[in-house]
């Protein structure tokens, strides 16, 4: 099967940077499919799931909390506002940033606004997901 690069970029690192054969992203509108030579095309991403299958077909996970993905027919560029793996996500600190958005969406005291935590709710709901599939 043919492959191409992907880079999932962070601000502060690169996360990943290898050949996969397909991958899957949470696009603001849905979650979008690429393999190679797809169409260039430059999409807005949701806190969520990047999923992908390395050159050994083994399906591999990164979590994102929003950011842009850039295509090209030889590769795919995720710009994230952040980005871990498995590996990295602390499961604690997951739930309890789930249960502060949840207190302020209840109107309870909280430092984030509503909007705030509607994106902290996407943004630790992935990162557990992400946690589950190890």
């Amino acid at each position: 099967m043919a492959t191409y690069k992907l880079s999932v970029v962070a601000p502060d690192r690169t996360v990943f940077e290898d050949e996969v054969s397909a991958s899957t992203f949470p696009a603001v509108y849905g979650y979008l499919g690429i393999w190679s030579n797809h169409e260039p095309m430059l999409v807005a991403l949701k806190p969520g799931l990047i999923t992908y299958t390395d050159a050994k077909n083994q399906l591999h996970f990164v979590s994102i909390s929003g950011g842009f993905l850039e295509t090209s027919g030889t590769s795919a560029i995720v710009l994230a506002q952040d980005a871990v793996r498995s590996s990295e996500v602390d499961l604690a600190q997951a739930e309890a940033d789930l249960e502060e958005a949840k207190k302020a969406l209840r109107g309870e005291a909280s430092s984030m606004t509503v909007t705030e935590a509607m994106h902290e709710v996407e943004k630790a709901t992935a990162r557990l997901q992400l946690a589950r599939k190890k």
